[in-house]
């Protein structure tokens, strides 16, 4: 059989990728029991679910993680409730006083793999999108592989560890990091390889799709890691000996995918910067990013992933250096035991340009990750580089890596023919197994600090058994093979079963899985606040460090908070409450005139509130009232011009008086009188309070100055009546509107045009894919026989 003829066999057979999508849904399994992939269990620690712990028979949380519920779970049912009432979210109203949501990366709204979660329940969505991106992660690694000429059975046992490594398996409940952008990274490759080798044929449009896809998927930072990949695959595609007459195609065709995959996000990048200008996020210095950096005392963790214990098992302590920074996740970096074998062989044959390409990706990853000066380089060059958190997420990049080098390896030793010697596989067994030990010993003093309830000891030497138990299977399989007792095709099946047993050993327990009733149950203090809150606002405030509702939960339910979660958010609304250390759970105090100004009218909380506050609704969740909250809208007849700390301080005074700031939009304001009296028939009264728009009528025989007290931000506009008029920043960070005597309509309408313009952006790029598509589809050879066989 020619070689054509055995390409053409191996790409007729479906077994890996039937194996790939069983390796997922088998990692998953629990979600076709019905279970959610989240760690919804959180909640019943939380107000007002913890009174439901014992309907759950409930003793503490699988895996303690707050990111899933309090961000990706409320930001999904509030977009996929959005969407199916007909309109776009572009607006939160539900949290810091309002934010913008489209432009909040992570809401992910125009991703379109997410019209899953439209299709079933928001809450179960999460472990589908799961199943789905894992197994599109494997079968595009599968491809991408396949395409450099490696064998079916190595192709699979790179997609397998690409799969179900230690960061993507770490970051599951975090979509936006490990599934939605990571896992196109190698179908971006898969298409760029097919694109220099055709690049006449519809590949390279597809790799610009890619290129949007992943731009949309939901985390910049992990969007510049594919990209600093597929620009590296590019250039050492360049440098390469060509295989075709136009090398300048390596460099021509990923730039042009890269333009035109960002000008196909636009319509999500350009609201992201505008929001990212607001956010008062910054960078602290080259210091302070470094101090995130990956230890090298924790490279431990390519041979025992656990070495420090895991979350999980409630035993870990790899932060021990800085204790709340180094979490597991960020350390996460286990690939398994074979692979590393196979990886070093891989270059014990001839090497290629696919050997550099994964080895530089590797290097690359594992420096920038420790903070060496090939990340200080990236931080001081590349735009935006140095507000990106957490060097270790880079360390994705090594796992591609040495997943590529692992397939390769594999690949040339199914097809060995001479018998080899196997010292130097026994003496990397050896000499990981004495790192092992080395490593037990010199952790000693600090594991003899740790809680005796812990019994750590006997947890490390089960975890340090099981790692020499997986190198010595590694070391035995490959001299097997290498002294040619055991064939090709059974090498490979028994390496990849060794992998699996590895790589599931060690992550399927990781991840919760729990009963969906768990997730923000419907209780009767949320009911009773639904009643009663109406335009007004919430707040809740812990007593220890669970007692409060997760930030961003009340959204669920429909009920506006002045707290929330999100990485990106807007400076002024969250300096308001964020008080002293960024502290949301207990700020600002029920004593503080904060809350009035705000319109906080209903606290719930479980801690002293001291007088002002009437006790409306008693029991395991108390809600109390706040009397004195201002209205959500109201009338201001003491107004003036003034500065950011004047407007602070308005924000304390017990009257209701306007301090507007002097920005573009509100000069010419100064200019109207307004009465020093007050109207006491003046009416403000809701009429529209929806997401993207708020409707207010208004009355008062006084000239006066609307105040809403939602976040001011850019792409607001107000009307009263037809007639747009400005709005004014007030307050530090409210809206406002002057109004002349008399009932008017004020209709206040996001409409921003950073979404405007870069929907226009990315529909165009889309238009001339297309048209790109079209033109090579007909004049293809197939099509013009075609279109002359009709004719």
């Amino acid at each position: 059989m020619n070689v054509v003829d055995r390409e053409k066999r191996d790409n007729r057979r479906w077994w890996p990728s039937a194996l790939i999508i069983a390796a997922a849904c088998a990692f998953c399994w629990p979600v076709f029991a019905g279970r959610i992939m989240l760690p919804a269990d959180m909640c019943l620690l939380m107000l007002p679910w913890r009174e439901l712990q014992d309907q759950f028979g409930f003793t503490r949380p699988h895996n303690p993680m707050f990111d899933p519920i309090q961000q990706y779970l409320p930001w999904r049912i509030y977009a996929v409730e959005s969407l199916r009432a007909g309109f776009i979210p572009l607006w939160n109203p539900y949290a810091y006083c309002g934010t913008p949501f489209l432009a909040n990366l992570q809401s992910t709204l125009l991703y379109p793999l997410n019209a899953l979660f439209l299709l079933t329940d928001a809450r179960h969505g999460f472990g589908l999108s799961a199943i789905l991106h894992l197994s599109l992660g494997g079968l595009f690694m599968f491809a991408f592989l396949r395409t450099l000429s490696l064998r079916p059975a190595a192709a699979l046992f790179g997609a397998l560890v690409l799969m179900f490594n230690g960061f993507t398996v770490a970051w599951l409940e975090y979509p936006t990091l490990s599934l939605w952008v990571f896992m196109w990274l190698p179908a971006l490759l898969w298409c760029c390889e097919k694109s220099l080798r055709q690049p006449h044929s519809v590949w390279p449009v597809l790799m610009a799709l890619v290129v949007g896809i992943q731009f949309v998927g939901g985390h910049l930072q992990m969007s510049t890691y594919v990209v600093i990949a597929f620009l590296l695959y590019a250039l050492v595609r360049f440098i390469a000996p060509a295989e075709s007459r136009r090398r300048g195609w390596a460099i021509a065709l990923p730039l042009l995918a890269l333009a035109l995959g960002l000008a196909l996000a636009a319509a999500q990048i350009l609201p992201t910067l505008e929001l990212a200008n607001h956010s008062g996020r910054v960078s602290h210095g080259a210091g302070a990013a470094t101090s995130t950096a990956f230890p090298l005392t924790h490279f431990i963790l390519y041979f025992a992933p656990n070495f420090f214990g895991n979350p999980a098992d409630y035993n870990y302590w790899g932060s021990y250096r800085q204790p709340g920074v180094l979490n597991f996740m960020e350390t996460a970096c286990y690939v398994g035991i074979i692979p590393l074998f196979l990886a070093v062989l891989s270059f014990s044959r001839k090497r290629t340009w696919r050997h550099w390409f994964f080895l530089t990706l590797t290097l690359f990853a594992l420096l920038s990750a420790i903070g060496s000066p090939v990340y200080l380089a990236l931080y001081h060059l590349v735009p935006g580089f140095r507000e990106l958190a957490g060097l270790g997420r880079v360390l994705c990049l090594a796992a591609f890596g040495i997943a590529g080098l692992a397939a390769v390896g594999l690949n040339d030793l199914m097809a060995e023919e001479k018998t080899r010697r196997t010292r130097w596989v026994i003496i990397g067994a050896a000499v990981a197994a004495l790192l092992l030990g080395a490593a037990a010993v010199a952790f000693a003093p600090l594991r003899g600090q740790l809680p005796a309830s812990m019994d750590f000891d006997a947890y490390l030497l089960r975890q340090i058994a099981f790692a020499l138990g997986l190198l010595a299977a590694a070391a035995l399989l490959l001299a097997l093979r290498l002294r040619l007792r055991l064939g090709g095709p059974a090498f490979a099946m028994l390496a990849t079963a060794i992998l699996l047993v590895d790589l599931f050993g060690h992550g399927i327990a990781f991840n919760p899985f729990v009963d969906a009733r768990m997730a923000y149950p419907q209780t009767n203090a949320i009911l009773w606040l639904q009643e009663h809150a109406d335009h007004q606002r919430v707040a809740s405030l812990a007593s220890d460090s669970l007692d409060w509702m997760a930030h961003n939960s009340p959204m669920v339910f429909g009920l506006r908070d002045i707290h929330g979660s999100d990485s990106l958010r807007l400076r002024r609304s969250f300096e308001l409450v964020s008080g002293p250390e960024l502290d949301q759970a207990h700020y600002p105090p029920p004593e503080s005139p904060l809350l009035d100004a705000l319109g906080v009218r209903y606290l719930i909380t479980r801690r002293h509130v001291g007088e002002g506050w009437k006790l409306v609704r008693p029991g395991d969740s108390p809600v109390y009232e706040n009397t004195e909250a201002l209205p959500r809208a109201y009338l201001a007849f003491d107004f003036d011009l003034g500065s950011d700390a004047e407007g602070r301080a308005a924000l304390v005074s017990p009257r209701r008086e306007a301090i507007l700031h002097l920005d573009d939009v509100t000069i010419g304001l100064g200019r109207m009188e307004i009465a020093a009296l007050e109207d006491p028939a003046a009416r403000v009264e809701f009429l529209r309070d929806a997401p993207n728009e708020v409707v207010i009528e208004t009355s008062s025989r006084l000239p006066a100055v609307l105040v809403l007290t939602d976040s001011y931000y850019p792409g607001w506009k107000a009307r009263v009546y037809e007639t747009e008029v400005p709005i004014a920043r007030a307050n530090y960070g409210f809206r406002a509107v002057a109004l002349p005597p008399g009932k008017h309509v004020v209709t206040f309408r996001y409409e921003p045009a950073t979404f405007r313009l870069g929907l226009f952006v990315a529909l165009t790029a889309l238009a001339l894919l297309a048209a790109w598509g079209m033109a090579v589809y007909l004049g293809s050879p197939d099509s013009t026989s075609e279109t002359a066989r009709r004719s």
